[in-house]
């Protein structure tokens, strides 16, 4: 049955299905059973009981029954709908199996049942009526006004411009669709609250009072391990936002650059303006700005991870070497470090979708080309 033209079977459905069919519409409590009906179906069922002409084509409907199993037995993965709409569902195959019985068409020993006079149109009520189209019920037809809150979520989560965001409240005021004291107007200037907290450098735009914007957007008390720094880096851009560590408040974006690149020099100068060294946050990002900030070489070195002394050119070992030696000491002009670290190596945190990745991409590397494992993958 296709997504579109179907309603979930209501109260008025069942009494119409046990007037008309003589059996209870049972068994919605099963999995396996259908809990949605053709939309077409329902309105024969209406018309049948209002008496008019247009009834369903059948007497005895479908039979149901649980499947023994989902691969040549069960009714719903055997009938393939995907890629059908209203002008093709014509097409569709549907499958014949005893545990799923075909309905049977009227005849002269299954005829159109009488409509009988205790279901009249008083019987249906108006909150059945209703039930009609589920899909598209309006609980309240009087419209919800948007109060301030609930404008400017709607605001950030569409993403709006400051001229786009006045625009929609305008539009919006005009249709009485703000309750009283909720206002537009202030878009225009809504980061004027907030340009005090930053400074702007020759390549670099920074938050140079960190405490006092959080107390500006949430009123809550500070606390650097509440939060971790995390940086992304491309040949574009370079930006740092601190993450709440239990994500309950909202990222907030500390510094931006369109200038700067993927270099040590880069990462000390945004360490100095926001401070890093008085707030010691915990570092989280991309492997390669975390080599940055360790002070590594970049490029394919001999000692690339910073955790460990993993030898990259010793690819004999790669596949039967576990352990590899701990990466003790950071000195410059040693094992690939370039520079001084910029942040303590136990105050990383390591990204976990960098980690899956990588670890995926390897295991597919070791693997058997002839084996089972292998061949699967690439069918």
């Amino acid at each position: 049955m296709l997504k579109k033209p179907r309603n979930t079977i209501t109260s008025f459905v069942k009494k119409a299905y046990f007037w008309y069919l003589g059996m209870k519409l049972g068994d919605q409590d099963k999995y396996w059973a259908p809990h949605f009906t053709c939309r077409s179906c329902v309105e024969k069922l209406r018309n049948g009981t209002l008496g008019k002409s247009l009834s369903l084509p059948f007497g005895i409907p479908m039979v149901w029954s649980e499947p023994q199993n989902h691969v040549d037995d069960c009714y719903f993965c055997l009938c393939k709908i995907a890629g059908y709409n209203k002008q093709s569902k014509s097409n569709i195959v549907y499958p014949n199996l005893k545990f799923a019985i075909r309905p049977v068409a009227h005849c002269e020993n299954i005829p159109v049942p009488t409509r009988p006079e205790a279901f009249d149109s008083a019987n249906i009520s108006e909150s059945e009526s209703h039930e009609k189209d589920l899909d598209f019920t309006v609980k309240n037809e009087v419209p919800e006004k948007f109060n301030q809150a609930e404008l400017n979520d709607l605001v950030r989560d569409l993403g709006l411009t400051k001229e786009n965001a006045e625009l929609l409240g305008s539009r919006l005021k005009e249709k009485n669709l703000l309750t009283t004291h909720t206002s537009f107007s202030w878009y225009r200037n809504r980061e004027k609250q907030f340009l005090s907290f930053f400074k702007s450098d020759t390549f670099l735009v920074y938050c140079a009072d960190i405490p006092g914007l959080l107390h500006e957007l949430e009123d809550i008390p500070y606390n650097p391990n509440d939060w971790r720094l995390f940086i992304d880096s491309s040949k574009r851009s370079l930006k740092a936002v601190l993450l709440h560590n239990e994500s309950k408040l909202a990222s907030v974006p500390v510094a931006h650059s369109v200038f700067m690149k993927e270099t040590y020099e880069s990462m000390e100068m945004l360490f100095t303006k926001i401070k890093h060294t008085e707030h010691k946050w915990a570092i989280c990002g991309e492997i390669k700005v975390i080599g940055l900030l360790l002070g590594q070489q970049s490029g394919f070195t001999k000692f690339p991870c910073f955790i460990c002394e993993w030898d990259s050119r010793d690819r004999e070992s790669h596949w039967i070497k576990k352990i590899w030696p701990k990466r003790q000491e950071w000195i410059p002009g040693k094992k690939n470090i370039l520079n001084e670290y910029l942040i303590d190596p136990q105050n990383i945190l390591l990204p976990p979708l960098h980690i899956k990745l990588g670890l995926i991409k390897q295991c597919v590397k070791a693997l058997d080309k002839g084996g089972k494992c292998f061949e699967y993958l690439i069918s």
